[in-house]
């Protein structure tokens, strides 16, 4: 059995409740599938193979997580993001188990399909960038983009050390 949440909250109190979701135990139910003399299994008169009686072990409960994360960044470096993840050749290639509901997940979060950029997939990372995040043992799937708003900003406005710049609104 599957159960599929979302968790929010303070992140002292997540991860108390990720060490005690990960060391659960519970009961695990099996049936041998019984064989004859021969070391055969036997089949019902349906066909159907004949098992024995319940026999119980343990199980620990494994928590997968499908974290939907949000990673801020200026507009000008989408291509270096993507090559430091190794996700440069495959971003718009997604696997099933994401392809099916990744729109559902750009709807939800107001966010756009990649652009295609059929040259940035003939490169190699290490010519796009020199960052390199460590990947093995996960998975990242870039579902989508949104872009910020780009306007003027000031702060401190009408005073002597007043800042202003015209940028992207991080």
């Amino acid at each position: 059995m599957h159960l599929i949440l979302m968790t929010r909250g303070i992140q002292q109190s997540r991860d108390l409740w990720k060490k005690f979701m990960e060391t659960q135990w519970f009961d695990w139910k099996r049936q041998p599938i019984l064989k004859d003399d021969n070391n055969n299994f036997i089949r019902n008169p349906d066909g159907s193979l004949k098992r024995g009686g319940d026999q119980f072990s343990r199980v620990q409960g494994a928590l997968r997580p499908i974290e939907l994360w949000e990673y801020v960044f200026p507009q000008e470096s989408l291509q270096e993001v993507l090559a430091m993840m190794n996700m440069h050749k495959s971003y718009n290639n997604l696997r099933p188990e994401v392809k099916n509901y990744a729109w559902i997940l750009r709807k939800l979060t107001g966010a756009k399909k990649i652009p295609d950029m059929p040259e940035l997939q003939k490169k190699e990372s290490w010519e796009i960038t020199q960052k390199n995040i460590p990947m093995q043992g996960m998975c990242a799937y870039p579902i989508g983009i949104r872009e910020d708003i780009t306007k003027d900003f000031a702060w401190d406005e009408g005073t002597r050390n007043a800042v202003a710049f015209h940028q992207e609104g991080l």
